[in-house]
């Protein structure tokens, strides 16, 4: 369920505080677009990678060596294949193996040889298929770590007197060569940071836990969907890295007993798909409930502006149903909501995700929910929850007719998705049109009611007063342009 958030900071002149809301946004949201990117390239590339592990007249290695062949030698390559697959169905352990047979068919060739060595050196290769998501793993919890780094700077940003104390425990800052070298106080503090950052990247998940601890009061166990799960990701991305993906014992120590039950010291650690996606759907939830606490942590003041943040990435997740992130978001969001919406909204997109992961004890506690004194919307909620398509239908009709639901809603929101298919709903969407801008929609801006700053969609810094702007309504010439984001880019 989308939600109407507090207008964002002013756009020029930030103060340090705003400077760190932007600064916190952007890091969580740039994650959140990685790991979304990884994981639709991982969905798309699968299928792929997993021709190239099969041995047959598809796989693109075989290919590349019968790319200059004529049809009558591909023929009887194609023949071999057949002569195996027949045999492999009878399950004849006397017959020739898949090689033998294929020798028998092109050893008169005089391309016959080259093949054989071309096909025996595709068939030793090692399966494509766990490398790519062995890589795929590294890359997640790298993009994680980028976060982090992140974080940790703005931390030091926001809070100088932290860094002063951290150059007292070191002693001796910077070398009498090093100050030289600094033009400005600035440079000074950047090194610093920098270092630290360093300092703390190099140390152990535990070391970064303790520091969030130890300087926020954050426990990162808070923000994980499950605790276990999250460690046991941060391990095996050591062993993919350090051990070629076999178990060591660093893995058996600082898992939870589940995860080493079944292992020994050298077993390799199988990865799968649906294993890929649980550990993007932990890091993600994970990176960005963390970002949130440590703004709202740092920025009492700001608590609207991420919470903005959190519905926003909250709703999109739910679009792609990943149901697990959302529960633990909508979990998260109702602890730190401000008014009743926010905490409605939150609510209404936790038992959406319930009902998604199939958890049918939810029923009884949307009956109990008295929607009689709220908002239209809620009541159309409860009726879609319930399944009441024709009370549903009622609410969605009258809400679309005056303007408090528009087309994209009523073609997105996944809280109608019962209704989708219907005679009804069907009737309903024929008579909707497009509106105005939808086929510009990469050329779609925002504009700050306050100060007529253009920005993306994306920019940290747009809320949700802002006015829509198509390309053809604005002058270019003269529009003042968001330097984070710089909308006319390109």
């Amino acid at each position: 369920m989308s939600q109407s958030a507090s207008s964002a900071s002013p756009d020029i002149q930030l103060t340090p505080v705003q400077k760190f809301c932007a600064e916190v946004s952007y890091a969580a949201d740039n994650f959140w677009w990685h790991i979304d990117a990884l994981m639709e390239v991982t969905d798309t590339s699968i299928p792929e990678v997993e021709k190239l592990d099969s041995y047959n007249e598809t796989s693109s290695a075989l290919k590349n060596a019968m790319s200059s062949l004529s049809e009558g030698s591909v023929k009887k390559i194609g023949k071999a294949f057949e002569e195996y697959d027949s045999l492999s169905k009878e399950k004849s352990e006397d017959g020739p193996h898949f090689m033998q047979i294929m020798w028998n068919e092109i050893k008169g060739e005089p391309w016959g040889p080259a093949f054989m060595t071309h096909l025996h050196e595709a068939l030793q290769r090692p399966p494509r298929l766990p490398i790519f998501l062995q890589s795929t793993m590294v890359s997640l919890v790298s993009n994680f770590e980028v976060l982090f780094s992140s974080l940790v700077a703005d931390y030091y940003e926001i809070t100088p007197q932290a860094l002063e104390a951290a150059s007292r425990d070191k002693g001796k800052e910077f070398s009498l060569r090093e100050l030289k070298e600094m033009d400005t106080l600035s440079d000074a503090i950047d090194i610093a940071i920098g270092r630290r950052v360093d300092e703390l990247m190099f140390g152990s998940f535990t070391d970064w836990k303790k520091f969030f601890s130890g300087k926020m009061n954050l426990d990162f166990e808070d923000y994980a969907i499950d605790w276990d799960s999250l460690q046991e990701i941060f391990q095996r991305r050591h062993v993919i890295v350090h051990n070629g993906g076999r178990v060591s014992l660093r893995y058996l120590r600082n898992v939870a007993p589940q995860y080493a039950v079944d292992v020994k010291e050298g077993d390799l650690l199988g990865i799968d798909q649906e294993y890929v996606e649980q550990a993007a759907n932990e890091l993600l939830a994970f990176g960005f409930l963390l970002s949130m606490a440590m703004g709202i942590k740092l920025a009492k003041e700001e608590v609207g502006h991420f919470n903005h943040r959190l519905h926003t990435f909250t709703y999109r997740n739910l679009v792609r149903k990943r149901y697990r992130v959302v529960e633990k978001c909508a979990n998260f969001g109702e602890k730190i909501a401000v008014d009743m919406d926010d905490d409605l909204t939150y609510r209404v997109n936790r038992w959406i995700a319930r009902k998604g992961l199939g958890d049918e004890t939810v029923d009884s506690e949307i009956r109990d929910w008295d929607t009689n004194a709220l908002n239209s919307r809620y009541r159309l909620a409860k009726y879609c929850l319930l399944g009441q398509e024709v009370e549903a239908m009622g609410m969605l009709e009258s809400l679309y007719a005056s303007g408090d639901l528009g087309f994209e809603d009523i073609i997105e929101w996944p809280l109608l998705q019962p209704l989708r298919g219907t005679p009804a709903y069907t009737a309903l969407t024929r008579r909707m049109e497009v509106p105005e801008g939808w086929h510009l929609s990469e050329e779609i801006f925002y504009e700050n009611p306050k100060t007529g700053t253009l920005h993306l969609q994306k920019c940290p810094m747009v809320g949700n007063d802002f006015k829509r702007k198509t390309i053809d309504q604005i002058d270019q010439e003269s529009a003042s342009l968001c330097k984070r984001c710089n909308p006319l880019a390109g």
